[in-house]
């Protein structure tokens, strides 16, 4: 099965549940969503373009630092040091894999399906200082552009999302692992229960379209995700209480954008203008159905003995 067929044979998931029209984006969808957005949403995200990590309800912390918090909870995941190579699958903005490469000294390559982030995140790296260690190239997660076993390491933050396949993705990334490698990733989740009633359904099929995302897992599939890849978990974790807060702190950052820019991109704007401000602030505080997983990794250790 090709990639495209792959991606095909999964649309049509969220129209089975809801009897709407919405289907899973192909590649170009995605491509072109972040092509058209991404430099507003990594202004409205302050830089890290991906959730953030709250200690708490009385945690003050602004989107940049909750975001770089939680890029920094993975990076210590990695097990990273200056002699590895890192990839950065889904590299957003590039500030995540700017903030890996200063914290561990290694090399990191980023790849996006958006040649706007890919431009973006180069950028970002040039602003930084560090080009010499932080390269990006366009490049499909369900087809990766390396030869095997090319990284010791390899971080996913929320790129998952717009993926149909997650055990597809995840033998890519044990592809262009060495042994003993380790992959640290983030997505979004299904919560609650299996099944909710027709119009919530329909809200939340309209809600991953407007996004370009694929239909959510829920944090029990991974071991098994994992297993039919070839990689042993590590940890799984519910970080949904920790991440919660994230939402309220986007939309606001979205009314603030639009002010100072005089409007929003329009696939933005058909996003936020969907329920008050009292909707969204409320709903982000305590998600029903929705949250975040982190998942830890690895691959087998040829060089291992029982």
């Amino acid at each position: 099965m090709s990639i495209e067929q792959l991606r095909r044979s999964a649309r049509g998931f969220i129209a089975a549940t809801t009897r709407s029209t919405f289907e899973c984006p192909t590649t170009e969808q995605v491509a072109e969503f972040y092509d058209r957005n991404g430099g507003a949403l990594a202004e409205i995200y302050r830089g890290q373009m991906h959730v953030g990590y709250w200690a708490g309800p009385e945690d003050d912390s602004g989107l940049d630092q909750a975001g770089a918090r939680l890029t920094d909870i993975m990076i210590s995941k990695l097990g990273a040091g200056p002699d590895d190579r890192i990839l950065d699958l889904g590299c957003g903005s590039g500030a995540p894999a700017v903030q890996v490469a200063r914290a561990t000294g290694a090399e990191v390559v980023g790849v996006s399906i958006s040649t706007g982030d890919v431009e973006l995140a180069s950028a970002t790296a040039e602003a930084e200082g560090m080009a010499d260690r932080v390269r990006f190239r366009h490049g499909d997660a369900l087809d990766l552009p390396f030869e095997p076993g090319s990284f010791d390491a390899v971080l996913a933050l929320e790129s998952f999302v717009h993926l149909p396949d997650r055990v597809w993705a995840l033998r890519e990334i044990a592809r262009v692992l060495r042994p003993g490698g380790r992959v640290v990733l983030t997505d979004y989740i299904r919560r609650g229960p299996e099944k909710m009633d027709e119009a919530e359904e329909y809200a939340l099929a309209e809600t991953l379209a407007d996004w370009r995302m694929v239909p959510m897992a829920r944090a029990e599939h991974y071991p098994d995700f994992a297993r039919q890849a070839g990689l042993a978990v590590d940890e799984i974790t519910d970080i949904t209480e920790h991440t919660k807060y994230s939402f309220g702190q986007i939309y606001l950052a979205t009314r603030e954008y639009a002010r100072k820019h005089g409007d929003l991109p329009p696939d933005l704007a058909k996003i936020f203008s969907k329920g008050t401000d009292e909707d969204w602030l409320e709903s982000a505080e305590e998600p029903q159905y929705n949250g975040t997983v982190l998942v830890v990794a690895r691959k087998a250790d040829d060089t291992a003995t029982s």
